[in-house]
């Protein structure tokens, strides 16, 4: 009896979902005249390059709160306004900690032989206080784990440049440098497959780096990193050097670079602190090997900032009419890693957004809704600029209470990529299944076809979902993100591809216009974790 009242509740269910769809399919509507502008204006009159351009050449990387960011911000807002959009902000969000840039780094093998070296300083690190000439020690940290374990290297590190890791193994890579997701990959993805598997459950940072670091799981380790550093500082060393982080397809001068998390003015400043290119840092450690004495000549100048402690958004809006109190978000991070010029991440997505807005105020829509537009700040750090605006207008995170804008908000679409378009993730809503089909007809033949049942992280429209609000994530192709430039020194403009940011500029526009013209609420978000935020 329970099995049968089981199947008749599944299936009441069933019909309950398949009636809400059939109604909201029915119900929606698209102003294809309107859809035809925004083609128009986005793929014959696009500026989306030149903006790229600017803020990857001119502005990049655009660390968090660094000059470099901060000088980005104010063009972004005279740009907008160029373009006739007047209500334009920066925006703090809360505090960050100091500043930082490297103004200049110069890394060099001189004995046994003479080689230049690729590398490049970890952010909130610091200089070298001029120019360094010293020899090697490599002390392995992956097999530090108690304070015993430091005793044979104490009176051996004064004046020292670390290697800190052992060499890596690097190998051929026999897959294209470049790939778009072939159809399928997409189908697949779009396969209604709404259970956590076990391989998607979430593993502790601490874990996975014990895991990459091939850390012994028989021994217990209870040195931190800082306690470590703290170390290596009283010993007197100068400069730590690690290998750029593998991923087997990269390397070949491609150096990834994960920086630290920002530092307040109580906190040490770290060592000066060195990422170089696997293939050179395997050749110091082979020359060791061998017995011979190697030297280094570095000097790194980092500059640290304490005058402004706080980091900022940038906000955008085209005002709304009947329905102006109601919002509409479209957003993306401005902020990079600093190896590279943070082109693919994300100024790709930071251009994509502000040209959004170009071509809406270019056509002169109408939006019922206001339509705001965010560049966040600190998404390399943790989504902080998304979870702290949120947390300013929709969401007391502390008190876990609502706030007076939070009935107001409909929907956010955020764009943390730099691949054209393909569908998008439902985030297990699937009440929006019929709103986004009819959304993404008039651009089928552009590739916008797919939509995935679950979910993706790893970018700022969480910051919405993790309160409720319907935030939503564009699926895009792979193009050469994790083979060349996925926090890289080769994450540069050379890099983007001009269709793809044309093409997902011109969706993003009519995505929003959709949602601002739209009847009716946006149906309430119901996540799932069962999703993927990488393809590969």
């Amino acid at each position: 009896m329970k099995s049968k009242l089981a199947i008749l509740k599944s299936i009441s269910i069933m019909v309950l979902i398949s009636s809400c769809i059939f109604i909201v399919k029915a119900t929606e509507k698209i102003d294809y005249q309107v859809i035809v502008k925004i083609r128009t204006e986005g793929l014959k009159h696009s500026q989306v390059m030149k903006v790229a351009q600017y803020l990857t050449d001119l502005y990049g990387p655009r660390v968090a709160h660094s000059p470099s960011y901060n000088e980005a911000l104010h063009w972004a807002v005279k740009k907008f306004k160029s373009w006739g959009i007047e209500k334009v902000a920066i925006e703090p969000w809360g505090k960050i900690g100091l500043g930082w840039e490297n103004q200049f780094t110069s890394v060099h093998m001189i004995s046994p032989r003479y080689m230049p070296i690729i590398a490049y300083p970890l952010a909130w690190t610091a200089g070298t206080k001029g120019r360094i000439k010293a020899s090697t020690v490599y002390v392995n940290t992956n097999e530090l784990y108690t304070p015993n374990d430091l005793n044979q290297y104490r009176g051996r590190l004064k004046g020292k440049i670390i290697l800190l890791k052992p060499k890596r193994k690097l190998k051929l890579n026999f897959k294209p440098d470049a790939v778009r997701l072939s159809q399928e990959e997409l189908e697949d993805m779009a396969s209604l497959q709404i259970i956590k598997s076990p391989e998607m459950i979430s593993v502790p940072r601490e874990t996975m780096d014990k895991l990459l670091s091939g850390e012994s799981k028989l021994k217990k380790r209870i040195l931190s990193e800082e306690k470590i550093e703290e170390f290596f500082r009283r010993e007197g060393a100068v400069v730590l050097v690690e290998p750029g982080m593998g991923a087997d397809t990269m390397d070949k001068g491609t150096v990834r670079v994960n920086d630290r998390q920002p530092i307040t003015p109580d906190d040490p400043i770290p060592l000066p602190h060195l990422v170089m290119a696997a293939e050179h840092y395997n050749r110091l450690m082979r020359l060791m090997e061998m017995g011979h004495e190697v030297k280094m000549d570095v000097e790194i100048r980092n500059e640290f900032y304490n005058d402004d402690l706080k980091d900022y958004n940038l906000i955008a809006e085209l005002p709304g009419s009947d329905l102006q109190d109601e919002i509409v978000m479209i957003g993306a991070h401005l902020d990079a890693k600093s190896a590279g010029t943070g082109a693919t991440d994300n100024a790709a997505g930071s251009a994509v957004v502000m040209e959004a807005m170009r071509i809406l105020k270019a056509i002169d829509a109408k939006p019922r809704r206001t339509i705001r537009a965010a560049l966040w700040g600190a998404e390399e750090c943790g989504h902080l600029g998304s979870l702290g605006y949120v947390g300013q207008h929709f969401y007391d995170w502390q008190k876990k209470i609502k706030l007076p804008e939070y009935d107001k908000f409909y929907v956010y679409f955020n764009v943390d990529w730099y691949g054209r378009f393909r569908g998008i993730y439902l985030q297990g809503n699937d009440l929006a299944r019929p709103i986004f089909e009819a959304w993404m007809k008039p651009f089928h033949d552009l590739g916008m076809t797919y939509l995935v049942p679950g979910n993706t992280g790893g970018t700022d429209h969480m910051s919405f979902l993790k309160c409720g609000l319907p935030g939503f994530q564009f699926i895009q192709d792979d193009l050469e993100f994790f083979t060349k430039t996925f926090h890289t020194n080769m994450d540069v403009y050379d890099r983007l591809v001009p269709e793809d940011l044309m093409q997902a500029a011109t969706i993003l526009a009519a995505f929003a216009y959709n949602a601002a013209t739209r009847e009716g609420k946006f149906p309430p978000p119901t996540p799932i974790d069962n999703g993927r935020r990488w393809h590969k």
